[in-house]
């Protein structure tokens, strides 16, 4: 892309004449949704090295989409053993015989429940917690006080519906 037109002007160029065929290629190698995010990643990086991109471009563009589509396959397959190891484990023990904080967790939405089991399972401390979270500990307290009052509105409900069962006096895992 040896002239001197703007960089705009360049990559444009290089958009209008090969996302077309770099979407096809990523489509080959990756699923529906990951295809488009391989042809994102691919132009991101072509912009960054724009300067760099030889005459031939096309060849160019398709090796770094073939790296991106192979990051995106790993991240895939992290994600996924992840999820296994996750699911392969016990749930928490709570010391809640009629499994009403269980119950109530499944019920939370999962940034909710994801906050709780760092703290009460996981055992990070807030700061970890908010680190772990990619936020601050002002954000992270806010959050852990809306998590907390969900939890109660769901465990009472939960307890509602199972008769005479009696909510446990504090959250448990040292929520408090």
């Amino acid at each position: 892309m040896g002239d001197d037109a703007p960089d705009e002007e360049k990559f444009d160029r290089l958009w209008r004449d090969h996302a077309a065929a770099v979407l096809a290629y990523a489509r080959r190698r990756v699923d529906g949704d990951q295809a488009d995010e391989v042809v994102a990643e691919t132009f991101v990086v072509a912009w960054r090295r724009l300067r760099e991109i030889p005459e031939a471009a096309r060849p160019w563009l398709f090796g770094v989409a073939r790296r991106v589509s192979a990051n995106v396959r790993r991240s895939e397959q992290r994600r996924e053993a992840l999820h296994d190891r996750l699911a392969a484990q016990p749930r928490p023990t709570t010391g809640d015989p009629s499994g009403l904080v269980g119950r109530a967790l499944d019920r939370l939405p999962a940034d909710d429940r994801e906050l709780l089991m760092l703290l009460a399972w996981d055992g990070l401390t807030r700061p970890e917690t908010a680190a772990a979270l990619g936020c601050s500990r002002g954000a992270l307290a806010v959050r852990l006080h809306r998590a907390r009052r969900r939890l109660k509105t769901v465990m009472t409900n939960l307890a509602g519906e199972s008769g005479p069962a009696l909510l446990p006096a504090t959250v448990p895992g040292g929520l408090r």
